[in-house]
């Protein structure tokens, strides 16, 4: 069994602090949402996506100052960051699909990519176990997992931890869409257990 968790696969041994520390900030929004309002919450991460891409736009005069520079990645800093773009699209239509669906849910499905998937790369670079043929660790994954669960529990309780299962899971099957699939996969999966409950229970 321990050779199952044997790291064959070249491990990525660091990340970018600040991005990180963006990226994990990200789980406010829920909050703000609630206390502020979903058009403040709303208003601004349009905001942000707006900057975003006017700094893409100048991205060939930002790349000389270190602070820009510490928010891409290498492959970034030449091309468009479809990252850090698909997670500001995901937060938008999330936040947007609270005025439908159960808002709960939107902003644990938040929740997990912010908090999850952001404590998933910080503890999986320190990581000792990797999956086989993978270079992603079973510490990032059970850091992600606890942290989308214990943060999202106080806004859907038990579906929680159904959110924080598909979106840890998908957080270790997807590569380059993780921002997409991580937190629709969380919410598809909360809304079709809570309809569940809801028609048996």
């Amino acid at each position: 069994m321990s050779e199952y968790f044997i790291c064959s696969v070249q491990k990525v041994r660091s990340y970018l602090p600040i991005r990180k520390a963006v990226h994990i900030s990200g789980s406010l929004f829920p909050l703000i949402a609630i206390y502020f309002g979903k058009n403040v919450a709303l208003g601004m991460v349009s905001a942000l996506l707006i900057l975003f891409l006017v700094t893409e736009l100048v991205k060939p005069v930002l790349k000389e100052y270190s602070f820009f520079s510490s928010l891409w990645r290498e492959s970034e800093s030449e091309g468009f960051a479809l990252a850090p773009f698909l997670y500001l699209i995901s937060i938008l239509a999330l936040l947007l699909l609270s005025f439908r669906l159960n808002e709960g849910i939107c902003y644990a499905s938040i929740i997990v990519l912010g908090m999850g998937d952001g404590l998933s790369t910080i503890f999986g670079v320190h990581g000792k176990m990797c999956y086989r043929g993978s270079s992603k660790t079973v510490e990032g994954t059970l850091a992600g997992l606890i942290g989308a669960i214990i943060f999202s529990y106080p806004l859907v309780g038990y579906l929680s931890i159904v959110g924080g299962l598909a979106g840890m899971y998908l957080e270790l099957r997807s590569k380059k869409l993780d921002n997409i699939t991580v937190p629709f996969s969380a919410l598809l999966a909360m809304l079709i257990v809570q309809a569940l409950v809801n028609a048996y229970i």
